[in-house]
Formats: C-alpha cells, structure tokens, sequence
C-alpha cells in the first residue's frame, strides 16, 4: 500500500507495545484473534471501526517497550498505516518486516491531524495531505529498499518475489 487514504486515529502521547496489544495475548498468533484486540484497553472502537487505510497516529513514541510482534499482525490485519513522531529500532524493523506502511513526522504534522480527519498519505513520496483543510506536509520517506519491502507486504513476501524473479 503505496497510499493510504482515511480517516486518522489520534493518540495524543506515547503508545507502548503493551498498550497496543495486552501482553495477555503474548502467545496468540492468530490474525483475526489479534486483530480484536488492538489497543481494546486504550481505545476499543480502533478494532471494532477501524477500515483498511485508516492511520494510527502517535504524536510520541509507538510501540516502546517490549518488542512484540503482536501490534504489527493486528495492524497489518487491519490494513492500518502509521504517523508517529518516534520509533525505535525493533518496532521499525517490525513494522518492516510485517509491512506496515509508516512515516515518522515532525510537530508541524501531529498538530496539523486531530482525530478523526480524513487523511492522504503518499508513502513512497512523503506527501500527507489533510482532506478536512486541505494542509500539505512533506515527510522524510522511507529508503526505496525499505519501501519496496514494505509495498510487497513485508520481508517473507519480499525475499518470496526476489526468489520467482530468479526462478527459485
């Protein structure tokens, strides 16, 4: 998913790892189990309402703490992308991996987005354009490399098509 276009889930603060999928569900690999289950004790009407397209967006650090797989299944189930200001290491190499389309934003964008609005966002070009006031932003994008992983649907279905085109 190059570009995304719906409606924005805004979270104010920091969302851990925790926060976004219950550690009760550590050891459920199931998609359609996760998926119920996205932030259901933060915000319970994301996995019941939430439409392919739709963005999550953090205006603090997602997924910190531990380095759960769990969020980026539920979220890649869900047909989610990401605006945050900040991610570490292991969530950015999982949402990599799981495909999970995302930009990380400056102020100018959080504060431009309140939940609820209807969004645009360009991924492989940056562009995020609000479809309430009609705002512009430029993001710094993702590597081609790295979006390229990210449009193929993550790192299996990537390193799966690197193998058919040399017919492995």
């Amino acid at each position: 998913m190059t570009v995304s276009q719906g409606r924005a889930w805004k979270f104010d603060g920091d969302l851990s790892s925790d926060e976004l999928i219950s550690a009760r569900h550590v050891f459920e690999f199931d998609e359609k189990m996760l998926r119920k289950h996205l932030l259901e004790e933060v915000r319970p009407e994301v996995a019941r309402d939430a439409q392919p397209g739709d963005l999550l967006v953090c205006a603090g650090a997602f997924a910190h703490g531990s380095n759960h797989s769990h969020p980026f299944i539920a979220m890649k189930a869900l047909g989610l992308g990401l605006l945050t200001r900040s991610l570490s290491r292991g969530p950015f190499r999982l949402a990599i991996f799981f495909g999970i389309p995302f930009l990380i934003v400056g102020d100018d964008v959080l504060q431009s987005i309140a939940d609820g609005d209807r969004i645009d966002v360009d991924f492989a070009t940056g562009v995020i354009t609000s479809e309430v006031t009609g705002m512009r932003h430029q993001a710094e994008r993702l590597s081609p490399f790295l979006q390229e992983i990210v449009d193929a649907g993550g790192g299996l279905e990537h390193g799966r098509r690197q193998l058919a085109q040399r017919g492995g």
